[in-house]
């Protein structure tokens, strides 16, 4: 399950000028930068991630956020902000897998943030696409895992975001997942799937920034995944409710 989403978020990748109409007004548009508008990385009914690269030395230039929305951090570095012309905040730093909840900021306000670190900042902006809870009758938990304990970084009334850490030959053990859920990876790596007792074949190497989505899977199915790589797979895992 997880191994096909990864492989299917990579197709969803699509430039800027070629998106959809309907996920245009979630969108950012970073107005100094030649590449203004990023990368979108996967996009559903629910949901739109967008992928960003903020550049050593650089300003985004004055933009609107539509609100409701995360960014994750792959590669985190030193912020600076401006708002209505005037300093808000200097040399903020942001380290990788660092997330935060933006609401809505409209273009009259002279938002803009700026990259004063020495190398480039690489974010993905998750951005709800609904006004209100998708599911609003189901109590959405925590994600667990039996040989894993992620750790809760955010939690509101539109998502529960979760970080987690798979240590090489590492498994999470079997466990269920209730759907409507947004990995992306901070640090990639080698997985390997268990459905059933069964073991695939260990995936290509996942890179950092790789995305997908995880649909219900029920603890009967008997699904785990494992770090079988020689390296630490980090992840962030947003339930949406």
């Amino acid at each position: 399950m997880l191994l096909a989403a990864v492989v299917s978020s990579a197709q969803d990748s699509t430039a800027q000028d070629q998106v959809a109409e309907e996920d245009k007004p979630f969108l950012l548009n970073y107005p100094n930068l030649e590449d203004s508008g990023g990368r979108v990385v996967l996009t559903n009914e629910h949901v739109v991630l967008q992928r960003l690269i903020v550049p050593a030395g650089e300003w985004e230039g004055i933009h609107s956020h539509p609100g409701d929305q995360i960014f994750v951090h792959i590669h985190g570095g030193e912020w600076s902000g401006r708002l209505g012309g005037k300093p808000e905040y200097s040399g903020s730093i942001s380290t990788d897998g660092g997330v935060g909840w933006m609401d809505a900021i409209p273009l009259s306000a002279g938002h803009n943030s700026g990259n004063t670190g020495d190398t480039a900042i690489d974010l993905i902006y998750v951005t709800l696409k609904n006004d209100a809870p998708i599911a609003p009758d189901t109590d959405r938990a925590q994600q667990a895992y039996p040989n894993i304990s992620p750790e809760l970084l955010l939690e509101n009334d539109r998502m529960i975001v979760q970080r987690v850490q798979v240590e090489p030959g590492q498994w999470t053990g079997v466990h269920s997942h209730p759907g409507n859920q947004v990995f992306l990876h901070i640090k990639g790596g080698t997985w390997s799937e268990r459905q059933g007792g069964v073991q695939t074949e260990p995936s290509e190497s996942v890179q950092a920034g790789s995305v997908g989505w995880l649909d219900a899977v029920d603890i009967s199915e008997g699904h785990a995944v494992g770090n079988t790589g020689d390296t630490t797979i980090e992840f962030v895992l947003v339930t949406i409710k």
